[in-house]
């Protein structure tokens, strides 16, 4: 399976997840709302390493999983289903911004590091699609596969640099939520 269509299964789960995730959270009650808001990355907080995990966790946990799930020749479609899982988080909390009363700020803060942590999590499981299939081939067949040591380097390389990115991401939304703060619109 090429690189493209992979890519493109990926993204179609993720916008599946999200739209599901906006029909949940549609019919999510008030305090539903204001507690989905409260335990989300897009409540101010003073301490800002609180902040930083926050947004890390959010952002990394599942980046990590599917990660490992890739060691795996049997993950693919669990490393689909969490890039869905991703997108319903992400219908959810974005039902609740359009819920909330200071909808920009929140839209601010919450579009740009969906966005971009989405991508990065897509780049991961195609990564790790592509190397549980990797196994997958290599557990049916007979074939001896010794460039799988490079594979396998490069893989872990990558995701460093994931984590890495999610990482940068995730301080600039703390920065970009601590700016928003002391002006006033948090």
């Amino acid at each position: 399976m090429s690189r493209d269509i992979k890519e493109t299964v990926l993204i179609v789960a993720l916008v599946l997840g999200i739209a599901v995730g906006v029909l949940i959270g549609i019919n999510l009650s008030e305090s539903d709302i204001s507690n989905l808001i409260e335990t989300s990355f897009l409540t101010y907080r003073e301490n800002m390493v609180e902040s930083f995990l926050t947004f890390f966790v959010s952002s990394a946990m599942l980046v990590i999983i599917v990660f490992l799930m890739g060691f795996s020749a049997v993950f693919q479609p669990l490393e689909v289903m969490l890039v869905s899982l991703k997108g319903l988080g992400l219908g959810l909390i974005a039902s609740c911004v359009y819920a909330c009363d200071d909808v920009l700020p929140k839209l601010l803060v919450f579009l740009p590091f969906s966005v971009i942590s989405s991508g990065i999590l897509i780049l991961q499981a195609r990564d790790a699609v592509s190397m549980s299939m990797g196994y997958f081939s290599i557990s049916i067949t007979t074939e001896n596969r010794l460039g799988m040591a490079n594979e396998f380097r490069e893989y872990i390389f990558r995701f460093f640099i994931y984590l890495l990115s999610c990482a940068v991401v995730c301080a600039l939304g703390c920065l970009t939520l601590s700016v928003m703060n002391a002006h006033g619109l948090f």
